[in-house]
């Protein structure tokens, strides 16, 4: 009887460690998402970055495609504060240019399409939280 209640106890502890080994908290990481709108169309292309304010160990961005963007879980943002920073180019190419080619070789000239007060002089902040979902949408002027 004493050895099936070992058995029994060694059972029980094994199922426990089993289960905390199988919930991921991502190191304390949050998923972050949103919408991007550029004159009140969705922003084809950009990028958007997420710089810490406080002492968090992350500093992340993402790609805008279609309005939207996604950091997951496994590679998103710590709790905090941080200020946020939106670019995109017009990707044109200068006309009647007889400036040498850049190091790419292309002699292309990418006009900011997104206002200084969301890039150079971003004041945009925002607050990640233990609270899911942390959604940040962005109707640019």
């Amino acid at each position: 009887m004493r050895k099936i209640a070992n058995v029994s106890l060694c059972l029980v502890a094994l199922a426990a460690i089993s289960i905390a080994g199988c919930t991921n908290d991502y190191g304390g990481r949050h998923e972050v998402k949103g919408t991007v709108k550029l004159k009140g169309t969705p922003l084809d292309q950009g990028v958007i970055d997420f710089t810490p304010l406080e002492s968090q160990a992350t500093k992340t961005g993402a790609m805008i495609s279609n309005g939207s963007y996604h950091i997951p879980r496994p590679s998103g943002l710590m709790k905090g504060k941080y200020r946020v920073i939106i670019t995109s180019g017009d990707g044109r190419t200068k006309e009647n240019s007889n400036e040498p080619p850049g190091p790419t070789g292309a002699n292309i000239i990418s006009k900011e399409r997104i206002p200084p007060d969301y890039n150079v002089n971003t004041k945009q902040e925002v607050e990640v939280t233990d609270k899911d979902p942390n959604v940040f949408n962005y109707d640019i002027p």
